[in-house]
């Protein structure tokens, strides 16, 4: 029996109501039909797995994340009904299926099945964008944005403004703002790592992206403190709660893990947190507090993480600000074994 073979008789074959039930609950027997084209299906995914890293991004809903292929084939290994339309995808992901054979499958998939997607990520995988547009395009139900959308992940990443722009309305902007959002993040970081912060930042003069994502074209720094602080000193052109929390990131990765005394800029970031007002409002409030409370694993000192406590207004946070990292750690560490 052929690969494709078995996904169509997986996909097609006849299951009563009552092994339907079954199968859905321990011990969840799988109803005879199925057991041969499972047992092929599921050998054929185990022997794809790559042996080093997770194998290639894998999606199996026109609507859902993509995970990685491991992932993916961990979870077809559960015990339960076994997906044969996800399996497709994650065939088709690692080169087991080609096109022409996703196309015999098409008719037996569900609408909800991401083969089409995976199609453009394979587009992807092989700096191929025109045909990932072409393969977006041919996504039936009116879900072909989330393939384009895929593709403006990708071009995100690499800091294409130009390519990101150029496919923007076929990204359907009106649908799923929060996931728009994070497209929008991931292009002015992919354009500060690429071009650096200052293309970055005029980047978002662009009335489709706008000044609530220019924090993000400061991101590149990482954990170099001094050049961060130089260009916000000089660039003055964020809020003051966007360059602490610039600033509390990067000097939490400058600090490293459990450090035996405070970042030499740590004192002086405290000092600008405590001096936002809390009484602003609600939300300054809270982000207040929260950065104080984030910089707990940038703390060597106890007086800075008794200054930190003293300010945070939120309990939550303060109940939890006693020990430094490193006692934590050290007391983790020398924990009786259960």
């Amino acid at each position: 029996m052929s690969l494709v073979d078995a996904l169509i008789q997986g996909l097609t074959a006849p299951v009563s109501e009552a092994q339907r039930a079954a199968y859905a609950g321990p011990p969840y027997p799988t109803p005879p039909a199925l057991v041969a084209p499972r047992a092929s299906v599921l050998g054929e995914l185990e022997a794809r797995l790559p042996a080093n890293g997770d194998g290639p991004m894998t999606v199996t809903r026109v609507l859902g994340p993509v995970q990685p292929y491991r992932l993916e084939v961990r979870s077809l290994r559960r015990p339960g009904p076994f997906q044969f339309a996800d399996a497709a995808c994650a065939l088709l992901a690692v080169g087991a299926l080609t096109d022409d054979d996703a196309e015999t499958l098409r008719p037996h998939l569900p609408p909800s099945c991401g083969i089409g997607r995976q199609q453009v990520l394979n587009r992807l995988a092989a700096d191929d964008v025109t045909g990932a547009r072409a393969a977006a395009d041919r996504i039936e139900g009116g879900t072909g944005w989330k393939g384009h959308r895929d593709i403006a992940a990708a071009l995100a990443d690499r800091g294409d403004a130009a390519g990101f722009f150029a496919g923007w309305k076929r990204c359907a902007p009106v649908k799923d703002r929060h996931g728009l959002a994070d497209l929008k993040r991931r292009l002015v970081e992919g354009v500060a790592r690429a071009t650096g912060w200052e293309a970055a930042l005029t980047l978002t003069a662009d009335k489709r992206l706008g000044p609530a994502f220019a924090r993000h074209a400061f991101t590149a720094f990482g954990a170099d403190v001094d050049g961060l602080r130089r260009v916000l000193a000089g660039v003055g052109a964020l809020p003051e709660l966007d360059q602490l929390a610039l600033l509390a990131e990067a000097v939490r990765q400058a600090a490293g893990k459990d450090p035996a005394s405070d970042h030499p800029y740590l004192p002086e970031l405290v000092d600008r947190i405590i001096a936002v007002d809390p009484a602003t409002d609600r939300a300054t409030m809270r982000s207040r507090d929260w950065l104080l409370f984030s910089l707990w694993p940038a703390m060597g000192e106890q007086a800075t993480l008794e200054r930190a406590r003293r300010a945070i207004r939120t309990p939550q946070y303060k109940r939890e600000l006693h020990r430094l990292p490193r006692d934590v750690t050290a007391s983790l560490r020398h924990r009786p074994a259960s």
